[in-house]
This record gives structure tokens, C-alpha cells and sequence, in this order.
């Protein structure tokens, strides 16, 4: 695949698991089962809890692949470009979101314990963070912000 070609596929494959991220997010709260999103077609999934974290995990998971191989590329200056200012305001957003959603899934596994302080903070941090890069998303496409520009 050119250069090219891997760029937009990579962009779709971001842009469809924020979307996805987001949407079963707030359907995480349980938004969709109470206000009928789930009896919609092709959305009854979205009123199923269990159906509605596993998407969300997914979507995180490609999320977090692509932020680690993102970074990775970045300091190995294999791109030779430098991330704008709202590149960096939305970087740190979703790396906050991300990290928060380790812990928070980090939890369900067996034997592993947080005190309920932590839990209850890594909860805020995660729907506040998300909200915030939902917020700069919607913002840097109205301005049409880029995440990065070619170093000089």
C-alpha cells in the first residue's frame, strides 16, 4: 500500500473508533436503554450493557494501538513533523482518557483490587477527559485544526 493509502485508512480507522468510543460511552451511563436509542434499527445492541462495554473496550483497545504506534513514530522522528498546539491539547485528552480506561478496566479483572477513591477518580477523569477531547475534537474540525505540521 502507498504512503497514501495507509494515511487514510489509518485516519477512517481512528475517526470510526472515537466515534465508536464516545457513542457507547455515553451508552455506558445507561443513556440508550432509557431513551429508546436501542429500539432505533441497527441500535438495539447499543441497549444491551454487556454488548455496549465490549464495543467499548474494542474501540478503546484500537485507540490506544494506534496512540502507542503514533508515538512511537513521533519520537523516532520517522514522520518529521511536529504536533500543533491543539494536536497537543488533544493528545494529552485522549492519553488521559486512555490511561484512565486501563485502570478502569484494569479493575474487572480477578484479583485485582483499587481502593474505592481511586476508582471513583479514575471514573471522573475518564468521562471528563473524554468529554474535553470530545469538546477540542468538535472545535479543531470548526477551525480546522490540524494535529500536525511538517517541522522545519
Amino acid at each position: 500500500m502507498r504512503d497514501h493509502d495507509e494515511r487514510f485508512v489509518s485516519r477512517w480507522i481512528y475517526r470510526a473508533a472515537v466515534v465508536l468510543a464516545l457513542f457507547t460511552g455515553f451508552g455506558n451511563m445507561p443513556l440508550y436503554g432509557r431513551y429508546y436509542i436501542g429500539d432505533l434499527p441497527l441500535l438495539a445492541w447499543s441497549g444491551d450493557f454487556l454488548v455496549n462495554v465490549k464495543v467499548h473496550y474494542v474501540a478503546g483497545a484500537i485507540l490506544l494501538a494506534m496512540g502507542v504506534y503514533y508515538l512511537i513514530t513521533y519520537f523516532r522522528g520517522y514522520a518529521r513533523r511536529q504536533l500543533t498546539a491543539m494536536g497537543r491539547i488533544r493528545a494529552l485528552l485522549l492519553a488521559l482518557t486512555l490511561l484512565s480506561g486501563v485502570v478502569m478496566a484494569l479493575k474487572n479483572l480477578p484479583g485485582v483490587f483499587f481502593p474505592m477513591n481511586l476508582l471513583v477518580s479514575m471514573n471522573f477523569l475518564h468521562m471528563s477527559a473524554g468529554v474535553f477531547f470530545m469538546l477540542a475534537t468538535l472545535g479543531a474540525l470548526v477551525m480546522r485544526a490540524k494535529w500536525l505540521r511538517w517541522a522545519r
